[in-house]
């Protein structure tokens, strides 16, 4: 019996005690992905004597169970378990925590088209996210591979617009309108005639509209307005407005300020009108020595007259009497011969295609011409003299002349039913027919003819 117990005892000190061995632990993730910010609930199973959590993003905690609620992002949690003689176990988990940003510009203008950008965070290649709007879906896109995406779309509507998708939704974006100010004048502004200004707001409910009306030193109007404004402008005499148009928004829209001139000037005339202001035109015009008709008829002479003037002045050739042509009929040239000898002579300016009769060294008629301007063809520039005059219509090489005035061979200033105001003639230089007879009965044998 002792011998037996003392081997059993032996065999005790021979047999060294356990060491301490390190914790078997799990850990569970509650829930492991989700739109941010995301609140996770971090458990380890197992039995250790201590728990401590790197949380991945700077943040730690210690015990068995955490909390923690994570910012957009893909990170990494981190438990470190250790028993009670500080072997430690290392157990990791992945959360992943979507967030979606969404910018835009505040305020838009209304009916523009613009642009909604913003990224999925972390990025995801091919995610659909929709652009909500006050009154529900707008458009879509899909991220691009760095997370990114852009929706462009037609702004109508103030409010709160987000994105959403199937991993987060972004915060809502405030967006401001600014509505669309239609306004304008209806009518020419010719005196005497109708004249309206008129102004809406787009979409009618964005707000009211103040109008404010003077001429001169006079406030005429000084009202606010709901919906749409026209109002009728005094045109007895000739008259400059200014309209100031302000809105008052309403909630969610931006105000706005336009301002526009209105004035009330002489008629737009052109081929084919008629009145007192042609008649007013054609004096004006005679006055200035242009060759122009009587009458209250805007016909193909008073065109004539109209080219004329327009080639001196160096306007637009468009036989129409706008208010460039006004302005510079109230300002105008004084056409001067380019020779003082004789005293009476003919020029032809070939520059500006328009011919003078010259009288007392002065500029006493001014006509419109077309030389040259078929290929091939000139008109001679020198001093020449007038050697012949046919009465009515004369055959020639260069076509059927009326009433010519021969100056140098067979070129001649003469009559034509066409009479652009560019060069266009064979050689010769073309004049109205309706004044033709007048400088065959004016002009003598003899009278020096300028070509320049």
């Amino acid at each position: 019996m002792r011998r037996g117990l003392a081997c059993a005892a032996a065999l005790l000190i021979l047999v060294p005690a356990a060491t301490g061995a390190a914790p078997l632990i799990s850990v569970q993730t509650t829930p492991p992905t989700g739109p941010a910010p995301l609140h996770v609930t971090f458990a380890a199973t197992g039995a250790a004597a201590s728990y401590h959590w790197d949380f991945g993003d700077g943040s730690s905690a210690d015990g068995q169970t955490v909390e923690h609620t994570y910012a957009p992002g893909r990170w990494t949690a981190t438990l470190t378990a250790r028993s009670d003689e500080g072997e430690a176990t290392n157990q990791t988990a992945t959360v992943t925590a979507y967030g979606l940003t969404l910018a835009g510009p505040s305020p838009a203008r209304y009916g523009r088209r613009v642009a909604f950008r913003g990224a999925l965070v972390p990025a995801e290649r091919g995610l659909g996210v929709s652009l909500i709007g006050p009154q529900g879906k707008v458009a879509s896109a899909r991220t691009l591979a760095d997370g990114r995406y852009s929706i462009a779309t037609l702004v109508k509507r103030p409010g709160e617009y987000i994105v959403t998708s199937n991993r987060a939704q972004s915060a809502p974006l405030a967006l401001r309108v600014v509505p669309k100010l239609v306004m304008g004048l209806t009518g020419s502004g010719a005196r005497d005639s109708r004249f309206w200004f008129e102004a809406r707001l787009v979409p009618a409910g964005a707000g009211t509209l103040a109008v404010n009306i003077a001429r001169g030193q006079d406030v005429l109007v000084d009202r606010t307005f709901t919906g749409r404004v026209r109002i009728k402008l005094d045109t007895h005499r000739l008259a400059s407005y200014r309209i100031r148009t302000e809105v008052i928004p309403t909630e969610g829209y931006v105000g706005t300020v336009r301002n526009l001139r209105a004035d009330v000037v002489l008629p737009r005339l052109a081929l084919g009108g008629r009145g007192l202001a042609v008649s007013q035109l054609g004096e004006q015009l005679r006055r200035l020595h242009y060759a122009a008709p009587s009458g209250g008829t805007f016909d193909g002479r008073m065109l004539d007259a109209v080219y004329a003037f327009e080639k001196v002045h160096g306007l637009q050739r468009t036989g129409v009497v706008d208010a460039r042509f006004w302005r510079a009929l109230a300002s105008p040239r004084t056409a001067l011969p380019r020779f003082a000898q004789p005293a009476a002579h003919i020029e032809v300016n070939k520059g500006l295609q328009v011919l003078y009769v010259v009288r007392a060294a002065r500029v006493g008629l001014i006509v419109p011409i077309s030389t040259a301007g078929v290929a091939g063809t000139f008109t001679p520039v020198g001093r020449f003299a007038v050697y012949r005059k046919v009465v009515g219509f004369d055959p020639s090489p260069l076509g059927t002349l009326y009433d010519p005035l021969y100056f140098t061979g067979g070129y001649a200033i003469h009559g034509n039913p066409s009479v652009p105001p560019y060069p266009a003639s064979h050689g010769c230089v073309r004049i109205p027919m309706w004044v033709a007879p007048f400088l065959y009965r004016t002009v003598p044998y003899g009278e020096t003819v300028y070509v320049y």
